[in-house]
């Protein structure tokens, strides 16, 4: 004798939707969420690269502190080999430096944020992603570089 099939009960239908459905349109740039909002990721499997997210996750905000750090230490470490005789090879901080030492360090920090926070907004880009990668090894290298040359130029006199 075979015992009876039951059918499985189909799931209770979700609720009716209130008003207009909401994700009929994709993240903006620049939401009122950014930062306070819960998505991390996009809604849908296939919706993992080209979307915009609220929150950035622990591994941007690690990159934007470290590039950001880096960007301080070679301001810092730029003013010192100044003092020390060496010149400024980028045109756009040479004529920071031209307004004072607080100028020159503002403008690179209010420069590096823009863009660093640029690039965190696309971290679900690849192009995004390369680029705040290659941010943080240019830094590094440049860090390295600054270090070198911290031993190598004399003193200020």
């Amino acid at each position: 004798m075979v015992p009876p099939v039951h059918e499985a009960s189909a799931p209770d239908p979700l609720p009716p939707l209130r008003g207009p459905d909401r994700r009929t349109r994709p993240t903006p740039m620049f939401s009122r969420f950014l930062f306070v909002g819960r998505r991390r990721l996009g809604r849908r499997d296939h919706e993992q690269q080209y979307v915009y997210v609220d929150r950035p996750g622990g591994w941007i905000v690690a990159a934007f502190a470290a590039v950001l750090a880096l960007s301080l230490f070679d301001a810092w470490f730029t003013l010192d080999l100044l003092r020390r005789g060496a010149t400024e090879a980028n045109p756009l901080m040479r004529a920071a430096l031209d307004l004072g030492d607080r100028p020159f360090v503002l403008i690179k920090t209010v420069m590096t944020v823009v863009a660093l926070g640029f690039l965190c907004l696309h971290k679900n880009w690849p192009l995004g992603r390369l680029c705040l990668g290659i941010a943080l090894l240019g830094y590094s290298v440049l860090t390295a570089y600054h270090l070198y040359a911290q031993h190598v130029m004399p003193p200020p006199i």
